[in-house]
């Protein structure tokens, strides 16, 4: 160490600290004054990483300053002009840094915090409870734990987002001169140790059969491990385009959860080196500027999360995100339209949908009536549903509000078609294509349903002389779509989540048949040279287009028909309300009591409740997709708050859009079917 790193100034009086600063700052300046005496490069390891502690401590919590701003970001500028223009302290703060950063290791701290680490969840989970209610072992050559004692939560970095901070952390490094030189080796140990993390993980089986390359050393993941700092820019660009190959081959050949954890684990690996990478080079001209504040917000976000529980199970269901995102599907069916063509094609195909949904109806109100036990009458109901459900996929009918696999990876494949500040523009557009393709869907079928029902009552009071139900089932029916006078908001609501979940059953189950290559199994089987080639070959093309809708449906028609059986073996009230399968039911009461009958009262209550039912099975299903989307993509809270605001101001711009196609609407994009 230099001469002048050794022995350190006297930190003048209080009173003369502040005639040096240009005035008094109250408790903060004392306490500052304070902090500044006890910073001694020839005091003991421990004492001085107290003392670089309680300093930390002064910028993110410490006494309140009077400003106009944010106070953490004044008390950084108190201390900044302090070293400025006191010499004196200047190399007492300079010298003890330089010795606390020469004994303590930055490697774990640069290259692991707040990066993806392999452990699985249940074992995190319990080293999380441990650290959090047993004593931890000091770690005082660890640079990551001294970070840890100053950075306690995430409100501590909310200085960062202050203006002027950038300026202010620049001024900090160059007051501090040499001090800050011991942590170069651990930056350039911390990029060689990603570096080679990211390459292994390339370097896996399921992941390199997905990329471009054809051999190892082609890869610009086994370049980076080999390259000197100056030389890893144009590799990282080349090894962001591998990743773009990787996640082709994800839509073409299914998703892989190892494949998924590796892309996400090198792009972040990509990420943090870019960050490092002004600081590890000591020959650069160009200085650090924003960087200083990312790598501190990038490593204090880390070590806030490697405590928190919350954190573990954001990033968890991130990477479950991007797994059911990563891959759309072809199930041949148009859920998003964008022509007036397509939209009427889909209120055809809805009206379709509303004719089969009558028979379910009908179906569900026959293995009602014969009280089977629990479990039995589930079991038939699920049936029941799955069997419509299928058969209304074959023939190319349409369900309101059924979530299609591909409506998170199209909002998803929206974002990440753009990055940075309006991102989420397109999303707008596409989010009222969606609306009025659920609303074309809905009106097809409820009106399909209404008529259908009047029908077939009418035929069968010909024919019997008697309604389809009779007259206390029809009065129990509609007093339980009642929205102020039973559970139906909310088991609608409920309805819109297991919608969603059978959508992700339906992207799991076609991706679990393309990732294993069963279509292509079911052409090359030995079976072709019995019963033809292209017989196979026609039923390898079926089973590939219509996967994902066979998955989605008996999926659904089970979550309908089982889980309110569950409930209620779990004392739990919960039932199901669709919209199409609700109104056939309440047109076949009406039919039997007609309106005098049911009551003008109950019968209008009755008509508001499907119209919650519509709302809500449509848009918590919706909503559930979007949030899994913009989760998948890593879009900020803060932009996430901004969507809402910007599709009500397009609603109420262009209102009529969200019902009906406009007239100028040209064909859909890449995004908008499979």
């Amino acid at each position: 160490m230099d001469e002048d790193l050794r022995a350190p100034g006297a930190v003048p009086s209080r009173e003369e600290l502040a005639r040096l600063v240009g005035g008094g700052e109250g408790k903060a300046l004392s306490r500052l004054h304070i902090l500044l005496g006890r910073l001694d490069p020839n005091h003991e390891h421990e004492d001085q990483l107290d003392a670089v502690e309680n300093l930390g401590r002064f910028i993110v919590a410490g006494p309140a300053i009077p400003t106009a701003g944010d106070e953490a970001t004044a008390r950084l500028q108190l201390l900044v002009e302090v070293l400025e223009r006191v010499a004196s302290v200047r190399t007492r703060f300079q010298a003890t840094i330089h010795s606390v950063l020469s004994h303590t290791r930055g490697i774990k701290m640069f290259g692991e915090v707040g990066m993806p680490n392999d452990r699985g969840l249940l074992a995190e989970t319990s080293d999380r409870f441990a650290r959090k209610f047993l004593p931890e072992a000091p770690a005082p050559h660890e640079l990551w734990m001294l970070a840890g004692r100053i950075i306690r939560k995430i409100s501590d970095l909310d200085w960062l987002a202050s203006p002027g901070v950038d300026a202010l952390l620049h001024r900090l490094t160059v007051a501090g001169g040499p001090c800050w030189e011991p942590m170069r080796g651990s930056i350039v140990d911390a990029i060689s140790m990603i570096t080679t993390r990211i390459a292994a993980l390339g370097m896996g089986e399921a992941f390199r059969t997905r990329t471009s390359v054809s051999g190892v050393r082609d890869s610009p993941l086994y370049h980076l491990t080999r390259a000197r700092p100056q030389e890893m820019p144009p590799l990282i660009e080349a090894a962001r385009r591998h990743l773009d190959h990787a996640r082709v081959a994800l839509e073409e050949r299914g998703v892989s959860i190892d494949v998924v954890y590796s892309i996400d684990s090198i792009e972040r690996g990509l990420n943090r080196i870019e960050l490092l990478l002004p600081f590890a080079d000591p020959d650069d001209a160009i200085e650090p500027t924003y960087e200083i504040r990312a790598v501190i917000a990038s490593i204090g976000r880390g070590l806030v999360g490697a405590r928190s529980f919350k954190q573990l199970m954001s990033d968890n269901l991130r990477l479950l995100a991007r797994k059911v995102i990563e891959r759309a599907g072809r199930t041949g069916e148009h859920y998003v339209t964008s022509s007036r063509r397509e939209y009427f094609k889909m209120l055809f195909s809805a009206m379709g949908g509303g004719v089969l949904t009558v028979g379910t109806a009908m179906a569900k109100f026959l293995v009602k009536s014969q009280h089977f036990p629990l479990f039995i009458d589930g079991l038939a109901s699920s049936f029941v549903y799955a069997g419509s459900f299928v058969v209304m996929q074959l023939v190319g009918f349409t369900l309101a509000t059924k979530q299609p696999s591909m409506t998170a990876a199209a909002l998803a494949g929206t974002i990440r078609d753009r990055d940075g500040p309006g991102r989420l523009d397109e999303l707008v557009p596409l989010i009222a294509r969606i609306a009025r393709s659920q609303f074309a869907a809905a009106v097809g079928n409820v009106s399909a349903a209404i008529v259908t029902a009047l029908l077939v009552d009418m035929l069968l009071r010909r024919q019997t002389g008697e309604s389809f139900l009779d007259a206390t089932t029809s009065r129990e029916t509609i007093a339980a779509f009642d929205p102020f006078g039973s559970g139906t908001i909310f088991f609608a609501a409920f309805t819109g989540v297991l919608l969603w979940m059978s959508s992700l059953v339906a992207g799991w189950f076609e991706n679990w048949v393309v990732y294993r290559r069963i279509p292509e199994a079911i052409e090359h089987h030995r079976w072709g040279e019995k019963l033809g080639k292209e017989r196979m070959a026609r039923w390898a093309r079926f089973l590939e287009t219509q996967t994902a809708g066979f998955g989605g449906s008996i999926a659904l028609g089970f979550l309908l028909g089982m889980v309110p059986v569950f409930g209620k073996f779990f004392g739990l009230p919960l039932d199901v309300r669709h919209i199409t399968l609700s109104t056939a039911s309440l047109t076949f009461s009406v039919s039997t009591l007609g309106v005098d009958g049911a009551g003008v009262g109950p019968f209008v209550y009755a008509c508001i409740g499907i119209a919650f039912m519509g709302l809500l099975n449509f848009g918590v299903s919706f909503a559930l997709a979007l949030v899994v989307a913009l989760r998948a993509r890593d879009v900020p809270r803060g932009e996430r708050r901004t969507l809402p605001g910007a599709v009500i101001r397009r609603f109420f711009r262009k209102p009529f859009e969200f019902f009906y196609p406009p007239k100028d609407t040209g064909p859909p994009t890449d995004h908008s079917h499979h």
